[in-house]
């Protein structure tokens, strides 16, 4: 390999004094190495006109293949860091609410303690991010709901409840049995997808449904006295504590939110540091 890196820097300045400045070597420790590469080849990889070197046929062919052999194994040096230390790229996906709510503070201290790494937030659905991780598109996910997929590694960080919502407006001279089947029904689809059938709880089956594509929408169309909906608690427990959003009932069955990664990644550091700190924090994300 040492060889080979010689020969490149030499076919890329066409000129061994030159190569030999570059490289920290003296002129006959080059020649050295040239010939010795020759002798294994078995031809010559430089030729000479005049006061100008030339590439051979040969020596043309083995700077294509060294160029790409020995980026590969700068790869492999940066792949071998990763497991020594955080370092390098590292892609996180996850849903927008979980992006504002959680991951300023997380991510503050992360960059901080790990100025190595290269840090990116995608912002997209749990359905989404699982198909990002899995693609190697992002490095870990934040997921709300269960995660079957036996390629990937699940840790719970959290759980809360999932709760029927309305404004209290909408509660004037109804009860809750009333007001379901009379005002619209506010999802984005991914209650269904995480929670499963959680109107058979409440024996409640939608009538008319407004279709909206975040939960963020869901939430403003419930505070503008749209309809009712179901949510995750924790993107409107500031909501419920002031008032603008009343509880009608929560369910049995809870929200959970996991990091996920691919299990053949475990041992890379950055990945792991990630992990260890957004489970140390999520709870209270400004500690």
């Amino acid at each position: 390999m040492r060889h080979l890196r010689t020969f490149q820097v030499a076919a890329e300045q066409l000129n061994l004094t030159k190569a030999a400045e570059q490289l920290g070597y003296s002129q006959p420790g080059i020649t050295l190495q040239i010939k010795a590469l020759e002798k294994e080849i078995g031809r010559p990889l430089f030729t000479r006109v005049g006061r100008q070197n030339y590439l051979t046929p040969a020596g043309k062919l083995l700077k294509h293949h060294a160029d790409r052999l020995l980026a590969v194994m700068g790869e492999l040096d940066d792949d071998l860091r990763k497991l020594d230390i955080p370092y390098g790229p590292l892609v996180v996906s996850s849903p927008e609410f979980y992006c504002t709510r959680y991951m300023p503070g997380i991510i503050g201290r992360y960059l901080k303690d790990y100025p190595q790494v290269r840090l990116q937030m995608i912002s997209c659905n749990s359905v989404e991010t699982t198909k990002l991780v899995c693609a190697h598109q992002a490095d870990v996910g934040i997921i709300a709901g269960d995660c079957l997929n036996p390629d990937l590694e699940v840790v719970p960080i959290g759980e809360e409840d999932f709760v029927l919502l309305a404004a209290p407006e909408l509660l004037a001279g109804r009860d809750k049995q009333t007001l379901l089947h009379t005002v619209p029904f506010l999802k984005d689809g991914m209650v269904e997808k995480i929670g499963g059938n959680l109107y058979a709880e409440i024996d409640f089956k939608p009538t008319t449904i407004i279709e909206f594509g975040s939960e963020a929408g869901i939430k403003q169309a419930a505070l503008s006295q749209t309809g009712c909906c179901v949510l995750g608690e924790a993107i409107v427990e500031e909501e419920i504590a002031a008032g603008k959003l009343v509880v009608l009932h929560r369910f049995a069955k809870k929200l959970r939110t996991s990091l996920i990664y691919l299990k053949e990644r475990n041992q890379e550091a950055a990945i792991q540091a990630f992990v260890a700190m957004t489970q140390e924090m999520w709870d209270d994300p400004k500690t």
